[in-house]
């Protein structure tokens, strides 16, 4: 819901009180009219906690000027009101009005709510700022364990793939081949596809996870997932080739962010 500033609805009360007393006022009680008119302190405090609304921030720096605003708004609300008040009861004690003494008494009441509500809105926007700060701490902390659980995931799904390439690198038969794929390349697929929640990749992950189909059966039981019997040493050593240089780009999109 937008903020409607806490000036404003002050400029509102004193509009509803002035119209309120209006008629039980006279027009030279200049006491009264200063009364009336020494709210500087009072709208000083509500502009501060406008401020913090405008600056559009979070955190405990806004929490801190929205209760340092209530603090002063709280301090200037009863220096004011005391001072109005004193000034009515005076006004309508000297002329003997009990009439205008009832009338004045029940707007004070409704001036005096209007601004405790105003206070009551200052401190629940506080809260609400509190409380917001924290859940963005806490989902930045939920978010930076889960970046470092893609991490250890990844780099380990990398790791079997170094020592898989490294296997058949050392026994290019089609059995020391066969026994890595698809299940090598489904765990590096599986790793990227999550990487696609995570902040701070330099490249698209789905860029290496397209590399990676092949090898994962994305393209069909044969080559390269599977090769056949009578693939030869030279044959399978370039597939090996061609799944190591993809790992590659993925260990630089693990390093990159």
């Amino acid at each position: 819901m937008a903020h409607v500033p806490y000036e404003q609805r002050w400029a509102a009360a004193r509009k509803r009180f002035e119209a309120a007393t209006a008629k039980h006022r006279p027009k030279d009680a200049k006491a009264v009219a200063a009364a009336l008119n020494g709210d500087a302190a009072l709208v000083k405090a509500l502009k501060a906690g406008d401020a913090v609304h405008r600056a559009v921030t979070a955190g405990e720096e806004a929490v801190k000027g929205l209760v340092a605003a209530g603090k002063d708004a709280v301090k200037a609300r009863k220096a004011y009101l005391a001072t109005l008040g004193k000034a009515l009861d005076e006004d309508t004690a000297s002329r003997g009005d009990k009439a205008a003494a009832t009338a004045c008494e029940r707007a004070m009441k409704a001036l005096a709510k209007d601004l405790a509500d105003l206070e009551e809105s200052i401190g629940g926007d506080a809260d609400r700022l509190k409380a917001q700060a924290a859940q963005a701490e806490k989902d930045a902390a939920s978010s930076e364990r889960a970046q470092k659980r893609w991490e250890a995931n990844i780099n380990g799904a990398l790791a079997r793939a170094a020592a898989g390439v490294a296997k058949v690198r050392a026994k290019p038969t089609p059995d020391t081949y066969n026994e890595l794929f698809p299940a090598l390349a489904r765990d590096l697929a599986t790793q990227l596809a999550a990487a696609k929640a995570l902040d701070g990749l330099r490249a698209d992950p789905d860029f290496y996870r397209r590399k990676l189909a092949p090898w994962a059966g994305q393209g069909g039981d044969g080559p390269p997932m599977r090769v056949p019997p009578d693939y030869t040493a030279r044959q399978i050593t370039d597939l090996i080739k061609e799944f190591a240089t993809v790992c590659k780009g993925v260990v630089q999109l693990v390093g990159g962010r």
